[in-house]
């Protein structure tokens, strides 16, 4: 990696020997989207980081209440009940 931070590529990694275009930006003639508005993880030194995706770009921080499915259980024969909890979840997302 070009910053000596971010984590070097593991064994599982696909490391390439030439050059590649940018994904920073949308490009279509490449099939390429770029990564404006894509989620990323504020703490993670790897390729889903958010220093690294965000191509140094920066991101914003969003906090948003999430309705889920929680506290499942199984009836017999044949019902699962759940009930729904609200939970506040801290987004990243590039800019």
């Amino acid at each position: 990696p070009h910053n000596p931070e971010h984590k070097p590529p593991g064994s599982k990694d696909l490391v390439y020997l030439e050059p590649s275009p940018s994904f920073c930006e949308k490009n279509l003639r490449h099939g390429i989207l770029g990564t404006h508005g894509r989620q990323c993880n504020e703490t993670s030194l790897g390729v889903d980081g958010c220093g690294l995706m965000c191509c140094g770009r920066g991101y914003r921080r969003d906090e948003v209440v999430v309705v889920e499915r929680c506290a499942c259980t199984f009836h017999w024969c044949c019902e699962v009940k759940c009930k729904l909890c609200r939970t506040k979840k801290v987004i990243y997302t590039c800019l």
